[in-house]
């Protein structure tokens, strides 16, 4: 039987993803690198306005650069993009067209992904996501779908694996229970917190601290984690709630009307659907991805629950801050480099 190759086409949604740019902002902001741009991408940018992108050390890649307050130099008063504005979107890079989309191709056709580090995706009244509206964010410079990632098979354990179709019917299970309203722990079924090989969560969360740029959004967000962490491993730490440079992107998102409230189980819940369908967990087992999630869902959780009791926020925004917190550091080097620790 000829081996099933990742495709593209048919493009997939996964039932129940909302989403709309609203412009609430926040991905135009230092809560993550403003790139990388290719080299054309750097040249049109600066045709535009010279001081608009250059090489950036330490990310070592083109990026676009950010003004004194951490906004990216064309974002204008109202958080919309200066370039969207002036010569429409497709004069964007296609880092700032496609996010928060992605686009995974499998044996079953393109999975068409989101990040929840973005309100409009989390919070407010959202349509449903369509292929329709997806696409033009997703094609490449050809014009045409372009994947961020193909996946064939998948490693359920250390010594076991899948065909994809099996694991669609394993997946299917999990999603129906996620969308039914089975809490996203038992969803789950692992601890979190795992051993870690040759470390602990203490020293990881030190690491972080040490280590977390300091005056950027991200900074304050590895800040938040890290601090969660302690507070939920060692006993009788005081957790320092550090400042949520994010917040007005929220605040604009919190202002939309919505037709049904979310709940925070709603938004937790939500998010691991995602995680689960979007497949960037694919190259390790996923008896680890789910010790991953595990673990991030807890310090969202405490998270979510500090910015209600100390902060005063409504449960469902405080979700959705709080998974923006435990995304954006899923995506950075410090938790992939912590990944690789988690021993099940």
């Amino acid at each position: 039987m000829a081996k099933k190759q990742p495709r593209v086409r048919p493009l997939l949604v996964r039932p129940g993803s909302r989403y709309t740019c609203f412009g609430d902002g926040l991905c135009c902001t230092d809560i993550h690198g403003l790139g990388p741009l290719t080299k054309k991408e750097l040249v049109q940018i600066r045709k535009i306005d010279p001081d608009g992108a250059a090489w950036d050390e330490g990310f070592e890649a083109r990026m676009l650069n950010t003004a004194p307050d951490g906004g990216c130099h064309f974002l204008l008063p109202d958080a919309h993009c200066e370039i969207h504005a002036r010569y429409g979107p497709g004069a964007k890079p296609e880092g700032c067209r496609r996010f928060p989309l992605g686009l995974v191709a499998t044996p079953a056709g393109g999975r068409i992904t989101t990040e929840h580090r973005c309100p409009c995706r989390t919070l407010g009244d959202r349509p449903l996501l369509t292929e329709e509206a997806a696409l033009p964010s997703l094609r490449g410079p050809n014009g045409k779908p372009r994947a961020d990632r193909e996946v064939v098979k998948i490693k359920l354990a250390k010594k076991v694996k899948v065909s994809f179709d099996d694991w669609r019917t394993l997946e299917a299970e999990l999603l129906e229970k996620l969308a039914g309203g089975c809490p996203p722990e038992e969803v789950l079924a692992a601890d979190p917190f795992p051993r870690l090989k040759h470390s602990s969560w203490e020293d990881e969360a030190e690491t972080i601290l040490e280590e977390a740029p300091d005056g950027t959004a991200f900074g304050f967000a590895a800040l938040w984690f890290a601090e969660t962490i302690r507070g939920l491993v060692v006993d009788g730490h005081r957790v320092r709630v550090p400042l949520r440079p994010w917040a007005a992107a929220f605040d604009r998102a919190e202002q939309r009307p919505a037709e049904s409230a979310n709940s925070a189980d709603d938004v937790f819940a939500d998010w691991i659907a995602d995680e689960i369908w979007a497949l960037k967990w694919y190259e390790r087992p996923f008896d680890r991805a789910r010790a991953d999630l595990a673990t991030r869902l807890a310090i969202a959780r405490d998270i979510a629950w500090r910015l209600e009791a100390e902060h005063g926020v409504a449960l469902a925004r405080a979700a959705a801050e709080a998974v923006m917190v435990v995304e954006l550091i899923g995506e950075s080097d410090f938790w992939t480099e912590i990944a690789e620790l988690i021993r099940v």
